[in-house]
């Protein structure tokens, strides 16, 4: 073959290669099998990333500074047009606040030390010239008057663009959710499990009087003395500093009591009246008059729900912060709910040797009232409860300790 035919042949041959290559690579996926949360614009373009929050007048959105630079340079542009500029404000703004608080320092100590080491921290990063690494997302507020759809991954999806973020992979923003995963497990990650926090990888924003309220709450909360409140329904008393476990006693007894009565209701064939519903804050109502009397900024309270029909023991735990015009605002809450049908022998078992637990259950009996499957429900229902509150505890740790690194760190977010 002539040698220059054959040279053109294979020119030809890579130009079709990589004709298709980006042909596949412009494949449109359908937002529905994307991993991400997409927001159109009434321009007609879109923003791809994770939408952070969501009110009635603004759309707080992750980027990834990458994928906004490629796809969308204008707005990539307006966004970081100020960046040094406003990264330096933030840190003032940040600086003057511990300037002002250590001006009448806390009694704990630990909490002292925190916020001097802060101090000294930001004064550093105002002084030195090196410039600051770019972060690898960006936050755009976009106003709602300029959105006209948002599409939001289901919690399955976006666990695995965190993971692919995590990895770095190029296009996450584009690639179906199923190539991703495929791509995930060839580097011995599953998907399915709880992805790493990146919230740290999101460059400082300005913070208004609500958030810098709560982030004192939670530090407050973590380095000096905790304000704690639990119990059950609306009733919410104050625990002991030591008290990490919810009170058996009365969960069992209550499990007990709500067998009796759906037997005599059985009896008498009365199917009962329904509760009305507690709207979702009702329930803090005795912990926020209480803690109003108190200097603290925050509080944590946690509740037990024991849905014997369901056979679920639920805990519901919040934290909550004061804000600057003295009122209450949940700033983070957690559902967690437990089978009570599920054998946990060794815990059933430290359970039945507690001796308010002993005392419930032999009261119950010297009225005839504890036949032995009843109480080994009840027990089971404190066996769930306590697997409720353990992963209630867990996920509210990580809430708080994402907040302790920096007082610029992750925004912190939350819904009226």
């Amino acid at each position: 073959m002539n040698p220059t035919r054959f040279r053109r042949s294979a020119v030809a041959g890579l130009l079709l290669l990589a004709f298709v290559a980006e042909a596949q690579a412009q494949k449109a996926v359908p937002t529905s099998q994307l991993a991400v949360d997409v927001v159109t614009l009434k321009s007609g373009k879109s923003v791809r990333g994770a939408v952070v929050k969501a009110d009635a007048g603004v759309i707080s959105i992750a980027v990834a500074r990458g994928w906004l630079e490629h796809s969308a340079p204008d707005l990539y542009q307006k966004t970081v047009a100020n960046e040094s500029k406003l990264q330096r404000q933030i840190a003032e703004q940040l600086r003057d606040r511990l300037k002002k608080q250590l001006e009448t320092p806390a009694q704990d100590q630990r909490l002292i030390f925190f916020l001097k080491q802060e101090l000294e921290r930001v004064e550093s990063q105002l002084t030195r010239q090196v410039p600051v690494e770019p972060s690898q997302f960006l936050w755009l507020d976009l106003e709602q008057g300029s959105v006209a759809k948002v599409v939001r991954a289901a919690p399955d999806r976006q666990r695995v663009a965190i993971w692919a973020w995590n990895e770095s992979f190029p296009n996450v923003e584009t690639l179906d959710v199923h190539d991703l995963e495929r791509d995930l497990k060839q580097r011995k990650i599953d998907p399915t499990v709880a992805p790493p926090d990146l919230s740290n990888r999101l460059a400082p924003q300005l913070q208004d009087e609500r958030e810098w309220a709560a982030r004192m709450a939670i530090v407050e909360y973590a380095f000096g003395e905790p304000l704690d409140f639990q119990g059950t329904g609306t009733a919410l008393i104050r625990t002991e500093a030591d008290q990490k476990e919810i009170d058996l006693a009365p969960i069992l007894s209550k499990v007990m009591q709500t067998q009796v009565d759906s037997l005599l209701k059985d009896l008498v064939g009365d199917s009962g009246s329904t509760k009305p519903s507690m709207k979702d804050n009702d329930w803090l109502k005795s912990a926020t008059t209480e803690a109003s009397k108190l200097p603290s900024r925050g509080f944590r309270a946690t509740r037990v729900d024991v849905k014997v029909d369901q056979h679920q023991a639920a805990v519901q735990t919040a934290f909550a912060a004061r804000m600057p015009n003295g009122s209450w605002e949940t700033v983070w809450s957690v559902n967690e709910s437990q089978d009570s049908t599920r054998p946990r022998a060794d815990v059933e078992a430290k359970i039945a040797e507690d001796p308010r637990v002993k005392q419930v259950l032999q009261t119950v009996k010297s009225f005839g009232l504890g036949a032995d499957d009843q109480i080994r429900q009840a027990i089971r229902f404190g066996a769930a409860t306590m697997a409720a509150q353990q992963a209630a505890d867990g996920k509210f740790f990580e809430f708080r300790d994402r907040y302790l690194k920096r007082l610029d760190g992750p925004p912190l977010t939350w819904s009226k």
